[in-house]
């Protein structure tokens, strides 16, 4: 496996720690940088899973779309869904799809892999993955995705091996890994706090 297809911990948590600010912003540019990172792991989880790595690569792509298009009104999380609520473009059916769609199906994943890191940190070396990666994904992307797409997330997530080989199968193997897996999540929690109170807030969570 090349070493470039491993996710490195170090680098996922260092862009993580840029985007949110100390007055509470989620910086889209940073947000997108650290996701293309973040979202490696979505591959290492089996095939089942490739096509959740897919639609955020998409939903990256359409962020990244709107920042050049539109500029200063997505420069944050807040500033876009107050310009996509104040212009009703949050639910509009027309490509490019809005903001507030895309960065909501994001938002979902981060859930999930937030979950699951801290899973995978709280159990022995030799202890199956698969079970923390059941629990993660039933409280999270479970609720979210058509029957089919639960059953072969499933039968996915029974073939995960070992915590430490999935760890060595998706991290570079660095001595900070799990320090550095702690400190992502730590900051993973208030990102989705902060967007989903926004959600919340804007009655935005049953976006089509």
């Amino acid at each position: 496996m090349a070493s470039e297809d491993l996710v490195d911990s170090s680098e996922l948590l260092s862009a993580f720690k840029k985007v949110r600010t100390e007055e509470g912003c989620i910086l889209i540019d940073e947000y997108v940088i650290a996701y293309d990172i973040l979202a490696k792991i979505f591959v290492r989880l089996g095939t089942a899973f490739k096509f959740v790595h897919s639609d955020v690569a998409e939903k990256i792509e359409i962020l990244k779309h709107h920042r050049t298009a539109t500029g200063e009104p997505y420069l944050s999380v807040q500033s876009m869904i107050q310009y996509e609520v104040e212009k009703k473009l949050t639910d509009k059916k027309t490509t490019p799809l809005s903001g507030s769609r895309t960065l909501l199906r994001l938002h979902r994943a981060m859930d999930f892999i937030a979950a699951l890191l801290d899973g995978l940190l709280a159990i022995k070396e030799t202890d199956g993955s698969h079970i923390v990666a059941r629990e993660a994904y039933n409280a999270t992307l479970a609720n979210f995705h058509p029957w089919l797409v639960r059953k072969l997330a499933s039968l996915a997530i029974v073939t995960l091996p070992k915590r430490k080989d999935l760890e060595e199968w998706t991290f570079k193997p660095i001595p900070s890994l799990h320090g550095d897996l702690r400190g992502v999540v730590d900051l993973l929690k208030p990102i989705h706090t902060v967007v989903e109170d926004l959600y919340t807030k804007e009655d935005l969570h049953g976006l089509p």
